[in-house]
């Protein structure tokens, strides 16, 4: 997920931006117009795929990691539920800041998309992407703390599996 979507925001997005293009014809998709905006060019392959099948690998993993962090929070429920109700949020900051910012970017990530399929305002769904670019820059940084923090634990567990 955080490797689709670095591809296409600097293979893509970034690498892009300095071909806008203005006056742009009539449009049949709003995906295709904000490409057009970004000055994505769709014939382009970064690492053998192009803009359309790296979209499609990130929606994907998108959805899978969206579904097993629902599980992961699932599990810990009873977690958040002792930190909150115990006033122990000062003492859990990272996981709590973590806990939101993934929150914020996967609604930041999918409104997107519930735009795209109504046919809503572009400009309010190029906000939303823009915006979910820059959480998720910042989600990614406390999700290797997340991990990092947790590094002895992970190495415990897979040394008790052998």
């Amino acid at each position: 997920m955080i490797f689709s979507g670095l591809v296409l925001q600097l293979g893509f997005h970034m690498a892009g931006s300095d071909k806008h293009q203005i006056g742009a014809s009539v449009v049949k998709s709003q995906s295709i117009e904000y490409e057009q905006l970004r000055g994505i060019d769709r014939n382009t392959i970064v690492y053998g795929l192009s803009y359309s099948d790296w979209s499609t690998t990130h929606k994907f993993t998108i959805v899978f990691f969206s579904l097993l962090m629902a599980y992961h929070t699932y599990i810990h429920w009873k977690w958040y539920k002792v930190v909150i109700t115990k006033h122990l949020i000062g003492k859990n900051r990272q996981v709590i800041i973590l806990s939101i910012l993934f929150l914020l970017a996967a609604a930041t990530g999918f409104i997107p998309w519930f735009i795209d399929l109504s046919g809503g305002n572009n400009i309010i769904r190029m906000l939303f992407i823009e915006i979910h670019h820059k959480l998720t820059l910042i989600l990614i940084v406390f999700l290797i703390l997340h991990f990092v923090k947790r590094a002895k634990w992970f190495a415990t567990t897979y040394a008790k599996l052998n």
